[in-house]
């Protein structure tokens, strides 16, 4: 009986020190992380969330929000910001694609010669792409000089100052973040599969549609978000390239600020721009989480 009233309350006691234990190295690992997170953190309050402050507490000044939502260049633009993006960003990933796919199936020699025509570009200053691209599509241009000297056209085409020549200027800016997604997607593919359905019978056409294609999917969703939101905060590309009619919300931005110095008003439209690309974001996280839940189901 004595040896039994011994070992009840050691046996109850150790467990409990074995969980303060592991309470205790939780609760350490808990605060270095947080300690290392507390420069990111202080640096995103002192330079984002300080400034989306400030633009929220100058937004709700004069009725901003109803002045520039009843403006119908504001509208005009929204409108075209939102074509413009949706082309460029469908163009950007057909040829991102094609483009990957050489890279992928390309020898190294090769590989190396086309990731340095895609990066070249994308160290290039925006500023000179698109003064590029007016040298070349004006009336005396190289482009037109080439169609009139193939015998393709015996005047010169409008090329610039124009959609089709701001959709150009913004895909050719936009190539590199499509390409480097769609890569990776392409280059995490286990090349036993596509033997397999090779083995199977299945044609070049067939093993694209049904192995190589859905399972790039998740990384085409990602490129085409990614350009899709930076297409809508293009600036300079339409004022270079674009006409009257071209202008896109951060031109109207950039108008209510230095024209009218109304910085209400371009408070109010950036938040607009803003609150829209946030949805969009939220509407993609849902759409990868119910993909995912059903490749799981």
């Amino acid at each position: 009986m004595a040896g039994g009233k011994l070992t009840m309350p050691l046996a109850a006691v150790a467990p409990a020190q074995a969980c303060d234990t592991s309470r205790g190295r939780r609760f350490r690992v808990r605060g270095t992380w947080l300690l290392l997170l507390a420069p990111i953190a202080a640096f995103d309050a002192i330079l984002f969330l300080t400034p989306l402050g400030t633009l929220v507490s100058s937004s709700m000044e004069d009725q901003a929000y109803q002045r520039v939502l009843e403006d119908p260049l504001v509208i005009k633009s929204l409108i075209n910001t939102f074509e413009i993006s949706a082309v460029s960003t469908l163009a950007t990933i057909v040829i991102g694609y094609l483009l990957a796919w050489a890279i992928w199936r390309s020898g190294a020699l090769t590989r190396v010669v086309l990731f340095a025509l895609v990066l070249l570009p994308f160290w290039t200053g925006v500023l000179v792409k698109n003064f590029a691209w007016a040298v070349l599509l004006q009336d005396n241009g190289l482009v037109n000089g080439a169609l009139q000297g193939l015998g393709l056209t015996d005047h010169p085409l409008t090329l610039l100052h124009n959609r089709f020549a701001v959709v150009l200027g913004m895909v050719h800016y936009l190539l590199p973040y499509a390409v480097f997604p769609i890569f990776a997607a392409l280059s995490a593919i286990d090349n036993r599969l596509e033997l397999a359905a090779r083995s199977l019978g299945a044609g070049e056409l067939s093993v694209f549609r049904r192995v190589i294609l859905p399972l790039t999917v998740p990384g085409v969703s990602a490129a085409g978000l990614l350009v899709f939101i930076i297409s809508t905060g293009f600036f300079i590309t339409p004022v270079v390239l674009g006409g009257p009619g071209d202008q896109m919300i951060a031109n109207q931005i950039d108008f209510y600020a230095m024209e009218l110095t109304d910085f209400a008003g371009a408070s109010a439209l950036a938040l607009v721009l803003t609150a829209i690309v946030s949805v969009l974001v939220a509407v993609y996280q849902r759409i990868l989480r119910a993909g995912g839940a059903h490749e799981v189901g």
